[in-house]
């Protein structure tokens, strides 16, 4: 019997592979206009397993400041707190650190967050050529 965890990561890997190209457009338009940031999904929000542009926050419509990982989907610049904060986590949780800008082939992170105290986490790239 397979647990719980091992399901749910295999929903997160499915997720990411049916909206791989939904979410490249929307990594590199948020990347032109905020610079190097992470996709944040947070599941306890999130209604489908198919995105459209309904469950985006809009980066024109919202103030940057207001910015947070309580929204169903956001694009997280690097300045912004929650950044900063998920970034921790990922690097004592992955030992990955994700602050670092790779040149020549944009690495965009999609995190997937399970609990609302962002204890229960996973990561996922998406490799993007023309940014």
């Amino acid at each position: 019997m397979a647990n719980s965890f091992s399901i749910y990561k295999s929903n997160n890997k499915k997720f990411v592979i049916n909206n791989q190209l939904f979410l490249k457009k929307y990594a590199v338009k948020n990347y032109e206009l905020l610079g190097q940031g992470i996709i944040v999904i947070n599941l306890l929000l999130l209604k489908t397993d198919i995105l459209d542009e309904l469950d985006l926050a809009n980066d024109l419509y919202y103030k940057e400041q207001d910015t947070s990982v309580y929204r169903p989907i956001v694009y997280i610049p690097k300045h912004n707190f929650w950044f900063k904060m998920i970034g921790l986590k990922i690097k004592k949780k992955y030992q990955l650190d994700i602050q670092t800008e790779d040149k020549d082939n944009q690495t965009f992170f999609v995190v997937f967050i399970k609990d609302a105290s962002i204890e229960h986490f996973s990561v996922y790239s998406l490799k993007v050529s023309t940014v």
